[in-house]
This record gives structure tokens, C-alpha cells and sequence, in this order.
């Protein structure tokens, strides 16, 4: 295991020796994919952090440094938040971890590599500020059972529709995103939807369907069978025209 002096940078992971490329690109992506959803969640709109990779040679450590256009209130929030994100999700406090889904997903991925093969564990931490923060299989386990779904019910889901794909299956879906919850919903819907769902790509929608949820009351998913545009955010009424109609 390395040592403090050895760690390339504040953000930096650590992956035990005899993965494969396959799993090594595997890990080097989700880790790449857990800062990329950090940075995006306290980044101004418009304004993403950039970072840049440092490789220790000769050894398994990745890192990544800020470039100098990151803000630095950006850089510290990235830096805590994914400390404080594993230590909860360790605990058993997803909800309080305070990690978007995609960066939850990519610590499940992180968290799978340590499983290893054959029994054999391969350690994993995550060297924040140059302290470890281990990932182990226990964190693997606590996210999988945490994301299985638990009850399906009818209802809606609000938000800006996004990312309008086909499966290998041939299902269509897109996803729908909650910017004040920061999360993501993917939503399934029938051929007679796409010339609609295509018409209101990057709109306000509500979308009605049978809803999955998770057992904390997360929704993870949504057969769709309408969808129904909303007013923008810019459509809106401002906190000054609501004062007046109330004045009134």
C-alpha cells in the first residue's frame, strides 16, 4: 500500500497491484466519473471544474489536480464532499452522503473492483488530502442493496428531459433531471411517444407512469405514458411579481 509522500495529489486513487487493463480502465473511468459528478454538482451553471491527470510512475496511483481556472471554493466543496460521501455511504447513510446518483453508481463500480476474483480482494482507497479512504466490498454491498427497487406505483416525475437513447433491446428511453434534487430519472416510453418526446428535448415536462422506486422512496425509473410540457424556469413568476399579487 502506498504511503502519504507517494500520493501524486489531493485527489488521488489508489487500486492494488494485478488488476487486468480491462478492470484498471474500468476503475480509472469510474473514478474519473465520480469527480467529473462532484464537480458538476457545486460548479456554477455554465462554469464546469477542470482537472488534470497526475500518474505516479511505476505505480497504481491516479490522481487529479484542478487547473487554475477551477474555483477554489469548487476545488474545496469536490474535496469534501467525496471524503465525507464514502465515509456515510459506509455507514449506511446514503440519503446523508450528500452524492448525487451517477457518483453513487461510480463508487458501487469503485467499490466492486476491491470484491476482486476468485476470493482474492484487491484494495482500493481513495486518498483525499493525503489521507485513505478505504472502498472496500461492504460499500459494494450497502449501494446494491440500497438501489434495488422496492414498490412500483402511478404518479409523476418533473423535470428538464434529457438524453433520448435506444437499448440494445431496442426500448427507447431519455432521462429526465431534477436540478434541485440533482438527480436523474430514466424513463422508458412506447414508439407512438418519440415524435413528442423528441419536441420537448431540453424542456420543463411532466411525465406520468408507473413509477419504481427504491425502499427509501427514491424513484429509480418510469414506464412512461404521457408526457406534458411545463412552463420554463424563465416562464415562471419571480419572487417580486408573487410579493405583489399577494400585496394585492
Amino acid at each position: 500500500m502506498a504511503t502519504a509522500d507517494q500520493i501524486p495529489s489531493e485527489l488521488t486513487l489508489e487500486i492494488g497491484a494485478h488488476l487486468s487493463p480491462e478492470r484498471f480502465m474500468t476503475a480509472a473511468r469510474a473514478f474519473f466519473g465520480y469527480i467529473q459528478e462532484l464537480s458538476a454538482s457545486f460548479a456554477p451553471e455554465g462554469e464546469p471544474a477542470r482537472w488534470v491527470v497526475r500518474v505516479r510512475e511505476g505505480s497504481t496511483l491516479l490522481g487529479v489536480d484542478p487547473t487554475p481556472v477551477t474555483p477554489i471554493e469548487v476545488v474545496n466543496a469536490v474535496y469534501a464532499r467525496a471524503e465525507k460521501g464514502i465515509r456515510r455511504i459506509a455507514e449506511g447513510e446514503i440519503e446523508d452522503s450528500g452524492l448525487p446518483e451517477a457518483a453513487v453508481k461510480h463508487l458501487r463500480t469503485l467499490a466492486e473492483i476491491s470484491e476482486g476474483t476468485r476470493g482474492h480482494m484487491v484494495p482500493v482507497r481513495l486518498w483525499v488530502r493525503k489521507k485513505p479512504v478505504e472502498l472496500d466490498p461492504r460499500i459494494a454491498s450497502i449501494i446494491r442493496e440500497d438501489f434495488r427497487a422496492d414498490y412500483n406505483d402511478y404518479g409523476t416525475i418533473e423535470g428538464r428531459l434529457e438524453t433520448i437513447t435506444e437499448g440494445s433491446s431496442g426500448s427507447l428511453q431519455f432521462q429526465i433531471r431534477d436540478a434541485m434534487l440533482r438527480q436523474k430519472v430514466r424513463c422508458f416510453f412506447p414508439e407512438n411517444l418519440l415524435a413528442e418526446v423528441f419536441d420537448k428535448f431540453r424542456k420543463r415536462v411532466e411525465v406520468s407512469g408507473v413509477i419504481h422506486y427504491r425502499k427509501n422512496g427514491m424513484p429509480i425509473s418510469i414506464e412512461a405514458v404521457s408526457v406534458t410540457s411545463l412552463p420554463d424556469d424563465s416562464e415562471l413568476p419571480t419572487a417580486g411579481d408573487v410579493r405583489g399579487i399577494l400585496r394585492n
